[in-house]
């Protein structure tokens, strides 16, 4: 993580967001997944994860959305 990171920019695995949302400070983090198709020239899909949520205490906590398969 470095200082020059802002809203809007992306991590590469779910292990980097808590520390993303921690040296953001306290607020609301929205959390999309993003992942190409399976097949050659398919776009990039998303979805929504969750929400980090970093409390005043230091306390950071993942409110996923529930998927169901």
């Amino acid at each position: 993580m470095g200082k020059n990171q802002k809203i809007g920019d992306l991590v590469d695995a779910e292990q980097a967001a808590e520390p993303f949302a921690r040296e953001l400070g306290p607020d609301r983090y929205d959390v999309d997944e993003h992942s190409l198709g399976p097949f050659p020239g398919t776009k990039v899909s998303a979805r929504a994860r969750g929400r980090f949520i970093h409390y005043q205490d230091g306390y950071v906590v993942l409110d996923p959305i529930p998927w169901q398969s």
